[in-house]
């Protein structure tokens, strides 16, 4: 019988991973990580990426971290998917040049600016399993 549970539980736990089962809007990230990532992004962004909605970066057509221009590329995409676009394209010019939890600080300070809410945890860059199964998705009311 216990067999059967621990093999029933790791087969559940595989299956689970395929799919996302968590939501940005569960706290992925703390306020004070989202801090270290404002920092982070008026440091290494801003010049090319905006922080307030409706507004465009200082130099050319960068897409918004906020607003409607988020919204359209990043609800229904997994936490994974940001963070590797953050990582793999910024900054411009020298893409992955920063530490990998410099990237989750910017990401979650990305999320708190689109209104996701901040939890008790950090969001662990080298986790990034643990990313793939959390999805960003619109807010629902029951």
């Amino acid at each position: 019988m216990r067999y059967a549970l621990v093999l029933t539980t790791v087969l559940h736990a595989s299956l689970a991973g395929a799919e996302p089962q968590g939501s940005v809007w569960d706290g992925t990230y703390s306020a004070s990580q989202a801090d270290r990532g404002a920092r982070l992004f008026i440091e290494h962004c801003i010049a090319c990426h905006s922080n307030k909605a409706g507004e465009m970066g200082g130099h050319g057509p960068a897409p918004s971290v906020i607003g409607e221009d988020f919204t359209f590329r990043w609800y229904d995409a997994s936490l994974a998917d940001l963070f590797d676009a953050i990582r793999q394209t910024m900054p411009e010019g020298a893409p992955n040049s920063l530490a990998p939890e410099q990237y989750a600080d910017l990401t979650a300070y990305v999320l708190q600016l689109n209104g996701f809410p901040s939890g008790p945890r950090e969001l662990a860059a080298a986790s990034y399993e643990a990313l793939q199964v959390i999805w960003i998705e619109p807010h629902h009311e029951d």
